[in-house]
């Protein structure tokens, strides 16, 4: 049963470019024996290829939410072993394999592996789809994000700005607003701990308000919630950091600020470890988005046996005086209910003493969306 789109922001197969973007893989659900005895009878009979990687990465998102990031990437791993050769017949789902594959290895520390399934999923589509299919375009996008994980902004730019140029060459407009308005976020989001980042943030969202077409409408909206989190950056303290504008209610939960936060002053690292990840600190933290966009009852709802340093506290504070844009045509009074999970990850880095990289003592919080794993709770819930 796959209601999480596809693993960890790969996207299950399906028509329009939109299929592609921000998806993740949340599986209903948690039976790994299930899984893995459905993913062995598709191999013993020799199933077809987008069967199996079907198979594969919902057996790899229970892996996953179980906490157990190691295996998720060797399922991945090992179905890709089997099934990459099929990319010029089976696009979309070679594709998806490694899209997952990119996110587990990021969750796993391996920044590098990680770049490469993000290239090899643009490779994949290229394979089997027309040159100038918007799909292709659209992992372009999420390569880019990878390059930015690993900071390297420039590349990522340059990404931004060839699909904007192609998109818009061949009419794509949908495309080329969705390359300008990740590339206006990026920047706003540098702007946000360095403020000479911001001028170049404004010369994105200007390319965005100059486009009269209908396919820019909702990023121009979305450039008031980009200007709101610039504009509470400037805020005066007495403020409360925030700014006080009203914002144009949007349909979801569209964050609009969240209080910075340096997890390098932060506690939870255990020091250098040779190989795999295999003792993880991960926490999935629930909580509702008000209509007004505040949040709300917020709990941790799960979490790793190694249990987090003080990473978790500072983040659940933050994540507590986030502020979302107001909703729009939400039926619960209660607002949108979310489940995040947050994972502390120990990137990978060469030894100077052997072959063998050891695990860096500074992580990085990563964050994934896994709402639709969890059903919210009932109205009369504490």
């Amino acid at each position: 049963m796959i209601v999480m789109a596809v693993l960890l922001q790969a996207a299950v197969s399906a028509t329009g470019p939109a299929a592609v973007e921000n998806k993740d893989i949340v599986i209903v659900g948690r039976s790994i024996d299930g899984a893995r005895s459905s993913l062995a009878a598709c191999i013993a009979r020799a199933c077809p290829p987008d069967q199996e990687i079907k198979a594969a990465i919902i057996l790899a998102a229970r892996e996953f939410l179980a906490g157990d990031y190691v295996e998720a990437r060797r399922t991945l791993l090992a179905s890709r072993g089997r099934n990459a050769k099929f990319a010029k017949n089976y696009p979309l789902q070679v594709s998806d394999l490694h899209r997952a594959l990119n996110r587990l290895s990021v969750l796993d520390g391996r920044l590098e592996s990680a770049r490469l399934s993000a290239f090899d999923a643009t490779d994949a589509l290229k394979s089997g789809l027309p040159a100038d299919d918007p799909q292709i375009l659209l992992q372009r996008l999420d390569t880019a994000r990878q390059l930015v994980r690993e900071s390297r902004i420039v590349a990522a730019a340059e990404i931004f700005n060839d699909v904007a140029a192609k998109a818009r060459k061949s009419g794509r407009y949908d495309v080329e607003a969705q390359a300008l308005f990740r590339a206006a976020s990026v920047y706003a989001a540098l702007g946000s701990v360095n403020p000479d980042y911001r001028p170049t943030a404004r010369r994105w969202m200007t390319r965005i308000e100059q486009r009269a077409e209908p396919e820019f409408a909702e990023y121009r909206d979305g450039l008031i919630l980009l200007e709101a989190e610039i504009a509470a950056l400037k805020a005066k303290p007495a403020n409360g950091g925030r700014d006080v504008r009203p914002l144009p209610a949007m349909a979801g939960a569209v964050l609009v600020h969240e209080p910075v936060v340096d997890f390098g002053t932060i506690s939870g690292g255990r020091g250098p470890q040779s190989g795999g990840n295999t003792d993880p600190e991960w926490a999935d933290v629930g909580f509702w988005v008000r209509p007004d966009g505040s949040v709300g009852d917020l709990h941790v709802l799960e979490q790793s046996k190694s249990r987090p340093g003080s990473w978790l506290a500072a983040k659940t504070k933050a994540v507590a005086d986030r502020r979302y844009a107001p909703l729009k045509g939400v039926a619960d009074p209660r607002g949108l209910y979310r489940v995040e999970r947050y994972s502390m990850v120990y990137p990978l880095i060469p030894s100077t003493e052997s072959r063998i990289p050891g695990r860096s003592t500074q992580g990085t919080l990563d964050m994934m969306d896994i709402t639709t794993a969890r059903r919210p709770p009932p109205p009369d819930a504490d």
